[in-house]
């Protein structure tokens, strides 16, 4: 459907996102899937911008598998063609001495760095391990294991041609814009290293075998490895409740990852329950704590208000590509600057993290031109309709932009409002309006000096249309430090 108003151009893959977002039930697999494509990254700043069905089709694996097993979304993941493409990993050859070729070894690093066992040996509660002799951490692998892992994935290309009635065979080492980007990745055996691989932990892959069974077994090796509980526990933590999670918090978690209770290991669905439903993630103790929350980020805020607002359209197509707060905020989905995501894990602040041996991931990305950018970007998606109506001029629909005046004819059709009932009807009780939207929007953690000044602002209105005050006070709970950190 979407194809009949546009061409198919770099935004189409936002399009979806936004409106699979805005439209589906499942909320949480849609922000479980964001969560997972911060730490298995794919992004649009590559070549990868100008074919979003492959985007698009990447992004359906995550949300597919974020309730699977981790083991096979690491199987499809490593063998998405757009993952492929992204680290080298597509059209990588076996070993040619005579022609000085080697295998790619970007996606071996990278599968072991980021996806699963992390730099160092880790303890069940994310403490990394130290070597007794000399006190200081553990690798998990070296250069050689990557050398050699290296090798495992090599011989894979695309398993489809991109043109429709092309019947000729498909070939090994092609651009990979000639491959469809719709199908997983196939193994040509020609291509691929020959041989036993011995990889991380001192484990042999024996030789003999075909790609795809190196393939398998070398996933099979690193997602058995004590270090990916832990690993991935802290991860999804910081990417779902809080920066600075307590060994113990992690521990529980790591725990459940190598058992759901059922001797399944890598079990999705019990892992995330486990993680929200921890006690350091429902208990409210931890309000008063100044070590506990996070930094919301960007896109989560975005995402929150048009959802708990009820952002509606006539037309009931969101095509929103967050195009404007993207570039104003430095964040949208798989779009990310390098594979290492839009922050790092272990990002410290400043020294007064440091001196509390914290991190801060999301302030990474938070500076003087993104913060002032986030709040006037604030103020034009809840005020735009009094800045019309006060200077007689248009300014795009925020919450469905861009100008989609250019691709159709009746641009108001498509425009997405804010509906939410009770909040608008709340408007002449400032304090009601204040209380409603402290349990919509922060979860109740606004202090009782934030709703004072929020209030005393709102009964100093003079400038505004009544109308137009519910829409002023989201706007100062959007901006609030209660409401951008979470707790």
């Amino acid at each position: 459907d979407c194809n009949q108003q546009f061409n198919l151009s770099p935004a189409f893959f936002r399009y979806a996102w936004w409106h699979n977002h805005m439209r589906g039930e499942d909320k949480l697999r849609q922000r479980i899937s964001l969560a997972l494509s911060e730490i298995l990254v794919i992004s649009d700043r590559s070549e990868l911008e100008n074919y979003p069905h492959g985007l698009a089709y990447y992004y359906d694996v995550l949300q597919y598998f974020a309730f699977g097993n981790y083991r096979d979304l690491l199987r499809y993941v490593t063998l998405n063609p757009s993952m492929g493409f992204y680290l080298s990993h597509m059209n990588n050859p076996r070993t040619i001495p005579s022609e000085n070729i080697h295998p790619d070894e970007n996606y071996a690093r990278e599968i072991m760095q980021l996806f699963t066992i992390g730099l160092y040996e880790l303890n069940l509660d994310g403490s990394r391990k130290t070597d007794p002799n000399t006190g200081l951490w553990i690798p998990t692998y070296d250069n050689d294991d990557i050398k050699e892992l290296a090798k495992v994935f090599t011989g894979l290309s695309g398993s489809k041609w991109a043109e429709e009635g092309n019947t000729s065979p498909v070939r090994f080492g092609r651009n990979f814009r000639a491959y469809s980007l719709l199908d997983t990745m196939t193994m040509y055996e020609i291509w691929h290293e020959p041989g036993p691989k011995t990889i991380v932990g001192n484990y042999t892959i024996p030789g003999g075998l075909t790609g795809m069974q190196d393939v398998g077994l070398a996933i099979k090796h690193l997602f058995n490895h004590d270090n990916v509980g832990p690993f991935l526990a802290t991860r999804l933590i910081q990417r779902l409740v809080k920066s600075n999670p307590s060994p113990e918090y992690i521990e529980r978690v790591a725990t459940v990852f190598n058992d759901n209770g059922n001797g399944v290991r890598g079990d999705m669905a019990a892992f995330i329950k486990a993680i929200l439903m921890d006690s350091e993630a429902m208990e409210c103790y931890w309000f008063g704590d100044p070590e506990n929350g996070m930094l919301r980020e960007p896109i989560t805020r975005y995402t929150q208000i048009s959802t708990a607002l009820k952002a509606e359209t006539e037309s009931e197509w969101y095509w929103n590509t967050g195009l404007f707060y993207n570039e104003f905020t430095a964040q949208a989905p798989l779009s990310s600057p390098t594979v290492f995501n839009f922050f790092t894990p272990d990002y410290v602040p400043d020294s007064e993290f440091a001196y509390y041996d914290m991190v801060g991931p999301e302030f990474q990305i938070l500076n003087s031109s993104t913060s002032s950018n986030y709040v006037n970007f604030m103020m034009f998606m809840l005020m735009d309709g009094y800045f019309r109506d006060q200077f007689n001029f248009d300014i795009p629909n925020v919450l469905n932009e861009p100008f989609l005046n250019i691709f159709v004819e009746d641009p108001d059709y498509y425009a997405a409002e804010l509906s939410d009932q009770l909040w608008l009807d709340l408007a002449y009780s400032p304090e009601d309006l204040v209380d409603y939207l402290d349990i919509l929007l922060t979860n109740g953690q606004l202090s009782d000096q934030a709703k004072t000044k929020i209030v005393a602002s709102l009964k100093q209105r003079a400038i505004l249309d009544e109308r137009y005050i519910p829409y002023y006070a989201a706007f100062l709970i959007m901006i609030d430090p209660d409401y951008v950190i979470m707790k």
